[in-house]
This record gives C-alpha cells, sequence and structure tokens, in this order.
C-alpha cells in the first residue's frame, strides 16, 4: 500500500501539474494579459499583499486576548476604505435580526452556534416572507413599509436576548482570555482565509453583474412597485418571475442612493456559509481539520465569488449545507433530537424553491440522496451505542422546531409560489413551464412555453462522449474560449480535480474508524454520488454551462475529501497547496462582473458607495438627463426600453426591454407583427417607449416597430435629445 508521503507527494505533484496546465491555457487564451493590462490589477494585489502580511503581524505579534480586535480593526480599516463598511453593518444587523428572531419563536436559550444560527435564520426567514405576503394580499407594500416592519423585526429580535442579558449579569461584561500562540502555518492560514474573504469586500461596490442590474438589485420597481409581491407590473420575460425568496428578504435594504446594502446582504451570507462549513467541520475532523477546511472553501471563486452578486445561487447553496448539517446532526442523535433535525433538513431544502427555480434539481438530488442513505447504508452501518442514543433522547424537547418551522416554510413557499401561479399560471417557471403544459397548466399572456434543454439531442453517441469530455475539461481544467468565459467567473478552479484525486487515493476505509465517522463518510459519499451524477447531466443536456451550477458540488467534495484525510488533514492541505495558491489567485482576478481592481475610495452617497449618483452620471453622459428627472418623478411609469442593456435598466421606473420580448427568456412573437406588439403594450399596460439611435441602427425589426409606430401615430414624442427620445404610447380605446 501507499504511505501517506507518498500519496501527499503524488497529490503535490499533481496540483503543480494541473495547475501549470492550466494557468498555460488561460494564458494561451489572453486572459492574463487582458487582466494585467489595467493599472488596477497591479494596485489591488499591492494592496492585497499589504492586507495578508498586516494579518500575519497581527497573528504572530498581538497577545492572543488582543488579536481579535487587531484583526477587526484591519478589516473595519479595509472596509471603510472601500465603501463598504456601513453597507456591511446595515445588512449584518438585517441578517441578525432574522436569526434572532427566529430563535425567538423557537425558544432557543442555549450558546449561539453555527447550527443554531442556521436553524434560527430558516424560521426567522420563512416568517418575514409570510408577513411580506400578508401584507401584499391586502394590496399594501412599497419601501418604507417593509422597513417599518423591519424595525420592529429588529427590536424584537434584538431586545429580548439584551433584557435576558442584563437580568442575569448587570451591566457587568466579562471577558475571557486564554493565551495561545498560533503557529506560523496556523497564521499564515488564518491571514489567508481572512484576506481571501476580504478580496470580495473590496470590490463588491464595482463587481455588479449583469443579472443583479437586470431584476435583483430593481426589486422596487420590478417586484414590488408600492402595491405588494402579486401586483402584475407588465413584465413579460421570465427572469421577473423567477422565485423571489431573495428579494424578498433583501426588500428592507433597498435604497436609491446605493446598492451596497443589498450587495453586502449576500455578502454577509457567505460569512454565514463560511461559520455554518467551520461548525460542519468542527463536528467531523476536530478544530484544526476545520480551519483548514474553511481555508480551503474561501479560495474556490465558484462559491465565495457568488458572495458579492444580488443573484441567489450564494443563498440557495447555504440552505442546502444547512440541510446538510441538519442531516448530519440526525444521524449523531436519536429519538426527538433526530426528528427535530430531519424536520430542519426538509425545511432548509423546502426553502430552497423559494430561491431560485434549478434549486428543485440540486435540492431534488439532497432528498434522493438522504433517501439512498437511509436505505441502502444505514441498515448496514447499524445503531449508534445505547450511551449516545440515551443522551440524545434527552435534546429536542421544544416542540416548536418541529411544528412552527415546517410550517412558517410551507406558508412562505405558498406565497411565494402563489406569486408566481397568479403571474404566469405555474408554478415554477424556467425550463419547467413546458413540462407544467403537459401536467394541465396554461401559461397567462405573454408568457412563452420554454422545454427541457438536450443540447446533444443532435449529436450520435460517440460524439455526445466526446462533447462531454470536452466541458469536463473546461469545467475541471481550463475554462478557455467565449464557453469557458461563463464558467470562469465562477470557477472550481484546480482544486476540484486534485480534490477528487484525493477522494480516490483516501478512500479506502480504516480499520478502526469508528462507526460515527463510518457513517458520516457514508453520508457524505451518497450526496456527493448524486450531486456528481447531477452535474454530468447537466454537463450533457444544457446549452450554456455556468460555474454557479455547482458550488453544492465543490463543497460536498472538500467535505468529503478531508473526511477521507481526516487524520492527515495538515498533509491533504499542504498537497494542495499550489492548487490553492492558483485558486487564490483566480478569486482575484475573477467575479461575475468582469470588474479589475478594487471600489474607488470617492464619493461617498451617505456613507455608502454612490451607484445612484453612478448610474444619472451614466444616463446624463448618454444625453438623457431630461428623460431620467422625468420618469423619477413617476416611478409606477411602465417604460419599454429600445436601447443597449444594462443602461437601458437606469430608469428610476417599471422598464423592461426589447431584449427581455425577443430574448432568452421573452416571447420573440410578440414583435413578429405589429398588431401582436400593440396588443402586448395595451394588455400589460405599457406608458412609454424609450428609445436610443444607436440600438436602433443595430437592430433593424426594433426600428422598424418603431417607425410604424410613428407612421400610424400610435406613438407621440415627449422629450427627445441627443439620439434618446421618449414616447408617449396612446393605448387603442
Amino acid at each position: 500500500m501507499l504511505t501517506t508521503r507518498v500519496k501527499t507527494g503524488g497529490l503535490l505533484l499533481l496540483a503543480l501539474l494541473l495547475s501549470a496546465l492550466a494557468f498555460y491555457f488561460l494564458g494561451d487564451d489572453g486572459f492574463f494579459a487582458a487582466q494585467f493590462s489595467s493599472e488596477e490589477t497591479g494596485a489591488m494585489f499591492l494592496e492585497i499583499g499589504v492586507l495578508f502580511l498586516l494579518l500575519f503581524v497581527a497573528a504572530r505579534r498581538v497577545k492572543s486576548c488582543q488579536r481579535g480586535i487587531a484583526n477587526a480593526l484591519i478589516c473595519v480599516a479595509f472596509a471603510a476604505r472601500h465603501l463598504a463598511l456601513f453597507s456591511v453593518l446595515i445588512a449584518g444587523l438585517w441578517l441578525a435580526a432574522l436569526a434572532l428572531i427566529g430563535r425567538e419563536l423557537l425558544g432557543d436559550r442555549e450558546r449561539l452556534t453555527a447550527e443554531r444560527a442556521g436553524r434560527g435564520f430558516v424560521l426567522g426567514a420563512a416568517a418575514w416572507i409570510v408577513l411580506v405576503g400578508f401584507f401584499s394580499a391586502l394590496h399594501l407594500g412599497g419601501t418604507r413599509l417593509w422597513r417599518i416592519l423591519a424595525a420592529f423585526v429588529c427590536l424584537a429580535a434584538f431586545l429580548p436576548p439584551l433584557l435576558r442579558y442584563f437580568g442575569e449579569k448587570g451591566f457587568a461584561f466579562s471577558y475571557h482570555c486564554t493565551i495561545r500562540r498560533e503557529t506560523r502555518t496556523e497564521s499564515v492560514l488564518s491571514a489567508a482565509t481572512v484576506t481571501a474573504v476580504l478580496v470580495q469586500l473590496g470590490r463588491m461596490n464595482i463587481a455588479i453583474d449583469y443579472d443583479s442590474l437586470r431584476y435583483a438589485l430593481r426589486s422596487p420597481f420590478v417586484l414590488d412597485n408600492g402595491r405588494g409581491i402579486f401586483e402584475s407590473l407588465g413584465s413579460v420575460n421570465q427572469v421577473y418571475f423567477y422565485p423571489k425568496g431573495l428579494e424578498i428578504l433583501a426588500l428592507p435594504l433597498y435604497t436609491e442612493h446605493s446598492f451596497g446594502p443589498v450587495l453586502a446582504f449576500s455578502f454577509c451570507l457567505g460569512i454565514g456559509l463560511l461559520w455554518l462549513l467551520f461548525d460542519l467541520g468542527r463536528a467531523l475532523l476536530g478544530t484544526e481539520g476545520a480551519k483548514r477546511l474553511v481555508f480551503t472553501a474561501a479560495l474556490i471563486p465558484g462559491v465565495m465569488n457568488l458572495s458579492i452578486s444580488a443573484k441567489t445561487d450564494l443563498i440557495t447553496v447555504l440552505f442546502q449545507l444547512i440541510a446538510v448539517r441538519e442531516l448530519l446532526t440526525a444521524e449523531q442523535s436519536s429519538g426527538r433530537a433526530r426528528t427535530e433535525a430531519l424536520a430542519f433538513a426538509a425545511s432548509a431544502v423546502l426553502f430552497t424553491l423559494m430561491l431560485k427555480p434549478t434549486a428543485i434539481v440540486f435540492s431534488g438530488g439532497l432528498v434522493f440522496a438522504a433517501l439512498l442513505y437511509t436505505a441502502v447504508f444505514r441498515p448496514r452501518l447499524g445503531r449508534e451505542n445505547a450511551a449516545g442514543e440515551e443522551r440524545n433522547e434527552t435534546e429536542g424537547k421544544n416542540l416548536r422546531g418541529l411544528i412552527l418551522t415546517p410550517l412558517f416554510t410551507v406558508l412562505a413557499l405558498i406565497a411565494v409560489t402563489a406569486r408566481t401561479v397568479h403571474l404566469t399560471g405555474y408554478p415554477l417557471v424556467s425550463v419547467f413551464t413546458g413540462v407544467f403544459e403537459a401536467l394541465g397548466f396554461h401559461g397567462k399572456y405573454p408568457l412563452a412555453v420554454l422545454t427541457l434543454p438536450n443540447a446533444g439531442a443532435s449529436l450520435s453517441l460517440p460524439e455526445r462522449g466526446a462533447e462531454l469530455v470536452r466541458r469536463l475539461f473546461l469545467l475541471f481544467l481550463a475554462p478557455i474560449g467565449e464557453e469557458g468565459l461563463h464558467i470562469r467567473i465562477a470557477w472550481g478552479t484546480t482544486l476540484i480535480p486534485v480534490l477528487l484525486a484525493a477522494l480516490l487515493l483516501r478512500g479506502k476505509k480504516r480499520d478502526a474508524e469508528p462507526k460515527s465517522d463510518a457513517r458520516a463518510a457514508a453520508l457524505f459519499g451518497c450526496l456527493l454520488a448524486v450531486q456528481g451524477g447531477l452535474l454530468l447531466l447537466s454537463l450533457e443536456r444544457l446549452h450554456q454551462i455556468d460555474g454557479n451550477y455547482y458550488g453544492l458540488f465543490y463543497l460536498l467534495l472538500l467535505i468529503g475529501a478531508f473526511l477521507c484525510w481526516k487524520e492527515e488533514s495538515r498533509a491533504l492541505t499542504l498537497a494542495l497547496m499550489p492548487a490553492s495558491a492558483f485558486a487564490f489567485f483566480m478569486l482575484c482576478l475573477t467575479n461575475w462582473a468582469g470588474a479589475r481592481g478594487f471600489s474607488g475610495y470617492g464619493g461617498r452617497a451617505f456613507l455608502f458607495h454612490p451607484h445612484g449618483r453612478i448610474v444619472r452620471d451614466v444616463v446624463i453622459l448618454d444625453g438623457a438627463e431630461p428623460i431620467y428627472r422625468y420618469v423619477k418623478n413617476a416611478p409606477r411609469m411602465r417604460v419599454l426600453s429600445f436601447a443597449g442593456e444594462p443602461e437601458c435598466y437606469f430608469l428610476p421606473c417599471d422598464v423592461q426591454s426589447y431584449t427581455d420580448l425577443e430574448g432568452s427568456g421573452g416571447n420573440v412573437y410578440l414583435v413578429r407583427s405589429l398588431d401582436a406588439f400593440k396588443d402586448f403594450l395595451d394588455r400589460m399596460g405599457i406608458n412609454c417607449l424609450y428609445t436610443d439611435d444607436e440600438f436602433l441602427a443595430t437592430h433593424e425589426r426594433a426600428a422598424d416597430i418603431i417607425r410604424y409606430l410613428r407612421e400610424e401615430e400610435s406613438i407621440e414624442v415627449i422629450i427627445q435629445q441627443e439620439g434618446n427620445a421618449l414616447y408617449r404610447y396612446h393605448r387603442a380605446n
């Protein structure tokens, strides 16, 4: 048999080889030349180096009692420098309020852990969605209402714990200090982990991706325009009818001055994910193994790049990881405690269905894997010892977790699904509309029916195999070319194939392996195998592969590999170092928006990054300032924009683009004839059309539509300036 040293050396060489190959392929594709042609990239790496040195010196030179304060001061200074501090404070406060109100509803008075915070967050978030759904059913809404309700939630969340604390201890604060000096390796890992997290924070305000600008950051106009989330706002594209759980949770955070608080909400969710991962790792690997696990996870762009996007991918992975943590707790428990853990796991899985339409696939994989483990592996591995069972029987006495959490989660799911059904006629949109049509559902105008993708339908079996191998190459080794671009922005990097190799090398069961470890390994083996199968299926069927699809697979693979190397987690971390260094390098260079460097340091808007002012300036530079000011005074105005994306979404009203109609997720038949287009404008209540001459010059059909409408005097000019025009549409009587 191969010794641990030989295996470690082999993995180290493999990591070095794969990282070198990936570096070569990406360099040959021109990626690095494009990145380093910008001065912002060099300045970013210089700042990262200084940040890492400060954190490392704090870990080595500052006394352990004061080390946390020193690290906090460094993080605060960095966040303030990049205009992210107050956004993070507000978003973090709201996230904590949701978790704490959930704990209050559960009556949980135990010491706060990541698992208990996760349970509170599941219930608190579900309760908030139910509250929003209730007021929306009464046709009440608007940012002001949600902020008032959020203020009451914060009071109800923070006051009871504070009153209990002061009632027990008065105003005397105790501070427990343990003198401990970290090793040099521990200091490097801790400094690198915090640095990797702060890299995301440093560019949060400028790395705003297209999807976020298109719908996630425009919820005050396209989700709740003053009358709740159930109002039909004349939308046509399916992205506006996706499950809006994240957007509903973030409703109190929207402000016209800055996108910062909404983006910071995702960032705080990313911190929560790492905390939960540490808690899970500590239960499986011990404290030191958990630190190494979190260090590696923080470097994976396919997970952490999602923490600065208003998209729903990261919060979906968080709830899926909460479900995984509860499944592990259920395996370590019995009696009522086990039942309670399974209830929370089921609630977390159900919650993912409120976040994104494709969650039904990967969350369904979690359910299938759990059932597979329960039916096949759990009976073979037997039960825990009687003492352990007796200890666990005394836990979970509170029935609230068994009743309230599933109840509020189901009610919240009903509210989110009811919105989709009310507006579209389907319980779920995206590629599933064709499935629901076959089941007897009928969509509402103007939604188009989409079918399940099958990219390889026209290929022979050998061609399908070759295409699958090519896509695996893009996903695991070198995301190059136009197709690789969508993977590169949220890539697993070469860490993933090296972790797969580590799993295979260390996958055999040890003779003296405790039964609890064997059960955990079997559980994660089932979870990983099913997610791996879904990964292969998606690679074979989808027309476009995006890196954000596989965050759960990356984390399960990471946990599984470290679990198999439980006694040698330090050796595994060292073997991964070449791939970890390359992953950190790619983490710094990639993000969803393709932004380079860090956020600027000036131009504050009430202590936030001035996104509102920047958006206005872009519109002004385009010559559309009068149009911007006109629609700003009528935020409920419905405008159809014939202009380039994403700038066309900068108008402060309910605006959708021509691309929303004839592009992906839209309904191209609405622009096939002038009568069909006018029927759409009439039925959807469109008030105005906004046009940009440059856009019309490159879109012949759009230009024809505007010309025909002008000729028959269906539209009249309100404002026209520098190639931009705003027309009032005269609806048919």
